[in-house]
């Protein structure tokens, strides 16, 4: 998964765009893109890194309107995104806003990055990238970014085997907190 939003912070930034890509068996059973109005003006800087403006969400849905929806997509599935507390976190606070709950096991594929390939110095999205020269069509959009986490799941398999993936997987997931 991968989340755009108009700032850093889930208590005073909103959600702007979310991709998902859900994966079953090792094959991609679906996806998730969905642009939301974070109801707060998206800033000029966040423009320029996303292109996502604020008239593309003027008459997007609010969050409330797709969280079922996300909720049916997300059931039984881990959550897993690049620095995952980042996302995580403001997944959690869309759906506290709404006064429901939210809770996970998720996986950050930095630090599954940093764990498979300690000899790199860096394990940022974009170092990533271009250090197994995956294309992405639309950097810092969520579905592309969704997808880039794919292609490095897959590339860790390959390069590490199943059973090194899953002893890996099992070291970081973090069971959901209730």
């Amino acid at each position: 998964m991968d989340i755009e939003t108009t700032g850093g912070s889930p208590f005073s930034s909103r959600i702007t765009e979310i991709g998902a890509i859900r994966v079953e068996n090792d094959k991609v059973v679906g996806t998730f893109n969905q642009l939301l109005n974070p109801e707060q003006h998206v800033p000029t800087f966040i423009t320029r890194m996303t292109g996502i403006s604020d008239d593309m969400l003027w008459e997007a849905p609010l969050f409330r309107s797709i969280a079922d929806d996300l909720d049916v997509f997300l059931e039984d599935a881990i959550f897993i995104a690049h620095n995952v507390n980042f996302d995580y976190g403001f997944i959690k606070a869309a759906y506290h806003e709404m006064g429901n709950k939210f809770a996970m096991d998720r996986m950050c594929t930095a630090r599954l990055s940093r764990r498979l390939y300690p000899d790199q110095p860096r394990h940022n999205l974009d170092t990533i990238i271009a250090r197994h020269g995956f294309v992405v069509k639309d950097r810092h959009r969520a579905l592309d970014d969704a997808k880039v986490l794919y292609e490095f799941y897959q590339k860790a398999l390959t390069e590490h085997g199943l059973e090194v993936y899953n002893a890996m997987n099992h070291l970081m997931v973090k069971a959901r907190a209730f």
